[in-house]
């Protein structure tokens, strides 16, 4: 006998949006801010607590690099705030809007990690308060941001996101 608290033979549980968004959102912040932290404090030199303040100043402006642990705190929980939101909006648009966003993952992932490279520099960074101007310059930054939003972010959030359709 099945009651409808088992799980299916053969099938896996589907994820609950909630989960899926917790989870693709927590993996994308820290493949994010894993290349960041690498890239600008590893490879270009700068000190690693001004990754994260940076972060904090869009929120604070130039101000954040003078607060210390405090902003770099803000900068690293806003940073992961906002990577659950995009992981939130993927989860959503797949459920409620586009299902092959959840049934065809790495496409669309890959898409959607460009997108928010892309929004987060040509419109969400020129609006913060530090109003970064968008470039490509460095290209070899340019190149290593794009791919870690491609490959780190769009696709942790896509394949958590698929998570929340029923396996058969």
């Amino acid at each position: 006998m099945n009651s409808t608290l088992e799980q299916p033979l053969g099938g896996t549980v589907p994820w609950t949006p909630l989960k899926a968004s917790l989870v693709g959102g927590l993996i994308a912040g820290a493949c994010d801010m894993s290349y960041a932290l690498l890239w600008f404090s590893g490879v270009k030199g700068a000190p690693w607590m001004r990754i994260p303040q940076s972060v904090a100043g869009g929120l604070i402006g130039k101000v954040s690099f003078e607060g210390g642990a405090a902003t770099v705190s803000l900068g690293f929980a806003l940073h992961w705030c906002i990577a659950i939101i995009w992981a939130t909006i993927y989860v959503q648009a797949g459920r409620r809007l586009l299902p092959d966003l959840l049934r065809k993952p790495i496409p669309y992932g890959l898409a959607y990690g460009a997108w928010i490279y892309f929004f987060m520099n040509w419109v969400v960074l020129p609006l913060d308060a530090m109003h970064t101007k968008p470039h490509f310059t460095p290209l070899d930054t340019w190149l290593t941001g794009l791919a870690i939003h491609v490959l780190g972010i769009g696709l942790a959030i896509s394949l958590t996101a698929s998570k929340t359709q029923p396996r058969t």
